[in-house]
């Protein structure tokens, strides 16, 4: 009986002993989140929706436009858009207005689809912005007719080469889907607001290039292709803590 006590005694020391030679010695290391650079690239643009409708649509009205769009930490997305548009339309009492001309506009989109945990990372954008738009051109309002109530008769008057500039802004609320790698479809609904009044005693255009019908406010929509140039990789980290282990021999006299 004793032996085996003894026996036991020794095993365990032994075992404690070994342990003790293979100790491992835990270290934590904590490492930052997931980041995206600050610059991102940049996405190129094109405007299907007014090609295909200036081509198949005959009513008189025309436009293109194309821009470019910034991509700050996938948050911020500032936006250049650049145009031309304009118009040929004969009214039921044969007033001809004609224009034509450029158009710019410039603002922000903010992405509002915030990233869940542990999904996967997409390039997919729900944004709503903000532009600021303006137009200088010259338009022509021609065979207007102006009748004497008091004498009787009438004659036709043509007001050639008017010049104006309006300034509106827009809010734009839109959806860009990553087709293929780096190209992009998307489309945007626009609110426009006139911020430009016409001048009282003159002839108002009736069409203005990047705006529409010279109202209020008007409604506008895209439907756009873009391609993404510039690409960065996103510095992939993870915020969990990694248990690195290490084995330390250790030797006993």
């Amino acid at each position: 009986m004793r032996r085996i006590f003894v026996y036991l005694i020794s095993s365990l020391l032994l075992c404690l002993s070994v342990s003790t030679a293979m100790a491992q010695t835990k270290k934590q290391i904590a490492i930052p989140a997931d980041s995206v650079r600050w610059l991102n690239g940049f996405t190129v643009n094109v405007d299907v929706a007014s090609l295909v409708t200036s081509t198949l649509i005959n009513n008189g009205i025309y436009s293109s436009e194309a821009g470019i769009q910034l991509d700050l930490k996938h948050k911020f997305f500032p936006t250049l858009e650049v145009g031309f548009a304009g118009a040929n339309k004969t009214s039921n009492d044969n007033i001809n207005f004609k224009t034509n001309g450029l158009f710019e506009r410039f603002g922000v989109d903010f992405n509002l689809r915030k990233k869940k945990p542990d999904s996967k990372p997409t390039n997919n954008l729900f944004t709503a912005g903000l532009r600021l738009g303006m137009s200088n051109f010259n338009y022509d309002v021609t065979n207007v007719t102006i009748t004497d109530n008091y004498w009787g008769g009438a004659t036709s008057i043509n007001y050639p080469t008017q010049k104006t500039s309006k300034i509106w802004y827009e809010f734009v609320l839109g959806v860009q889907v990553e087709v293929i790698k780096n190209l992009y479809l998307g489309w945007n609904i626009r609110i426009r607001n006139m911020i430009s009044k016409d001048i009282p005693g003159e002839v108002a255009p009736w069409y203005i290039p990047g705006f529409g019908k010279n109202t209020g406010s008007n409604y506008g929509f895209n439907y756009t292709l873009g391609y993404h140039f510039w690409p960065q990789k996103k510095i992939v980290k993870k915020t969990n803590v990694i248990i690195i282990q290490k084995k330390e021999n250790q030797t006993n006299k």
